[in-house]
């Protein structure tokens, strides 16, 4: 039982540590991007910008550390119904974690890229249109 005492401790630190970062980064996450009557065009746009490309900027590895150990746990405490070794629980840990950041970071990026590229194109757009139309009360972008 000795030996699985420094995994166990290696993994808790870095479970500490990502759910103090993700709590830390998730709580006012948004808040920045709420509208308000102050807030010019540009400002506006620029808070639109920032919601739509909010995935691209999250920490995939650190949810996926996460879901990695609550799935070994899961597998080991429901499945196998026993205690994991050492080299059992660093190697599922890992191997989860890279599986699920790799898939969530493809799934990412081809989604929320084409997102963002949409987001900006219509942000383009309405600047342009802006400009054209409005050009007496706008700033320069």
């Amino acid at each position: 039982m000795n030996h699985i005492v420094l995994p166990v401790c290696f993994v808790l630190f870095w479970v500490t540590f990502a759910m103090r970062a993700e709590k830390r980064e998730q709580k006012n996450s948004y808040s920045a991007a709420e509208a308000r009557d102050i807030d010019s065009i540009s400002s506006a746009l620029r808070k639109i910008r920032y919601c739509a490309t909010y995935d691209l900027r999250t920490i995939k590895w650190r949810r996926s550390f996460l879901s990695a150990v609550f799935i070994t746990s899961v597998l080991f405490a429901l499945v196998w119904q026993r205690m994991p070794s050492s080299s059992e629980l660093l190697t599922h840990v890992l191997v989860i974690t890279a599986i699920v950041s790799a898939v969530w970071s493809n799934f990412s990026d081809m989604t929320s890229s084409d997102v963002a590229a949409c987001v900006d194109a219509n942000i383009d757009q309405i600047k342009s249109r802006l400009s054209k139309e409005h050009r007496f009360i706008l700033p320069s972008w």
